[in-house]
């Protein structure tokens, strides 16, 4: 039997603050699907290291440089909203 491979599976998630790790540590932003009324979908491209990153973030050892987190922050809203 084959092994389906997730690495060419965009991550998905509804968490803003998921997203802005991600795009904080070279992942690139596919799109936004705003489908749902209630709440939109960031797709974000997939890396070899995305669920170490994953990871490390819901363990609480990650480290981000607040400037720069803070302007992938905007960039994300600015795409959200406009």
């Amino acid at each position: 039997m084959e092994e389906i491979s997730k690495e060419n599976d965009p991550t998905k998630t509804s968490d803003f603050l998921i997203c802005s790790v991600l795009l904080y540590f070279d992942h690139i932003l596919e799109g936004i699907s705003r489908s749902n009324t209630s709440r939109c979908i960031f797709i974000i491209k997939r890396k070899d290291n995305t669920d170490e990153i994953l990871d490390k973030f819901y363990r609480g050892l990650l480290l981000v440089e607040p400037k720069r987190f803070q302007a992938i922050q905007k960039e994300i809203k600015s795409r959200l909203y406009n």
